[in-house]
């Protein structure tokens, strides 16, 4: 089981979610855009909202987390939802999350520690209606210190990625 205390309230749910990003336990969605995580038997993840619960401060902050476990492998999956305009934006954001948010480090620390030292794989996933040119992905890249994958022209009708695809 993987235990995400004291931000179990921060946690999507399959029914009852009190939290506009969560359309389920494992997807979450904002204005239009889209992302999921399915998981197969004798895997498990969690799906927790970043944005307005786990921070709950004015600093940058990215949409979503995702800790899945897959077999002796661990993934912390960070996820911001953005619009085509605003792409540079949520590199900062995922950016910052990564390297200066307490809250996140804590959860990935305890997700690393109830794994007996098995160290997460640490990936940012970028989703947008939006697109980037190869050097232009690579410049804010290179900007942020920051890896990120990019889930580009997502439409509210395009499929729902699923970032097990991605890893």
């Amino acid at each position: 089981m993987i235990d995400v205390a004291p931000f179990d309230d921060c946690v999507c749910k399959k029914m009852g979610n009190r939290h506009d990003l969560c359309v389920s336990a494992l997807t979450l969605s904002e204005k239009g855009k889209s992302v999921t995580l399915r998981i197969r038997s004798g895997e498990e993840a969690k799906a927790l909202v970043l944005d307005g619960c786990v921070f709950m401060d004015n600093s940058l902050r990215c949409d979503g987390l995702y800790l899945y476990k897959k077999g002796n492998k661990r993934y912390a999956l960070l996820v911001e939802l953005k619009g085509a305009c605003d792409i540079p934006h949520g590199f900062e954001q995922l950016a910052y999350v990564k390297k200066h948010r307490q809250e996140y480090r804590q959860i990935v620390d305890d997700f690393w520690a109830e794994a007996g030292g098995v160290q997460p794989i640490e990936k940012a996933f970028l989703v947008s209606n939006g697109s980037l040119s190869k050097p232009e992905l690579e410049s804010l890249e290179k900007r942020y210190c920051i890896r990120v994958t990019p889930l580009f022209n997502r439409e509210a009708t395009s499929p729902i990625p699923d970032l097990g695809e991605y890893l």
